[in-house]
C-alpha cells in the first residue's frame, strides 16, 4: 500500500493522508491481476503530482524500482513514460527490514 500526502490549502497547512491501493473488484489485492491501462496510469499520476510525498514500506518500494528502468529507458508508450516521470518524486520508505 502507497500513501500519498498532499498539500490541502483549506486546513491551515495541513496535509491529506490519501491511501492507494489496486484492488480488483473480487477483492484481489495482486499488483499482476488486473487490468492496467491508460486510464489507469493516468489517474494515479494525477494523484502523485499532487502530492507533496510519497510513502512506501519495503516491498512496495522495491516493486516501484521497476518505473526507473523507464525513466532511462522509455517504453515508448505515453501512459508508462509519463506516470515514470510522475512517479519519481521525493519518496519515504518506511521499513524495520530494508
Amino acid at each position: 500500500m502507497s500513501f500519498l500526502i498532499g498539500i490541502n490549502k483549506n486546513v491551515h497547512n495541513m496535509r491529506k493522508v490519501i491511501a492507494a491501493i489496486n484492488m480488483t473488484l473480487d477483492a484481489i489485492c495482486d499488483h499482476r491481476v488486473g487490468v492496467v491501462d491508460e486510464e489507469l496510469h493516468q489517474h494515479y499520476a494525477d494523484l502523485i503530482n499532487i502530492a507533496g510525498v510519497i510513502l512506501y514500506g519495503r516491498t512496495t518500494y522495491q516493486l516501484m524500482q521497476f518505473w526507473q528502468t523507464l525513466l532511462k529507458n522509455p517504453s515508448g508508450e505515453k501512459s508508462m513514460d509519463n506516470f515514470a516521470i510522475s512517479i519519481d518524486k521525493i519518496r519515504s520508505l518506511f521499513s524495520l527490514t530494508h
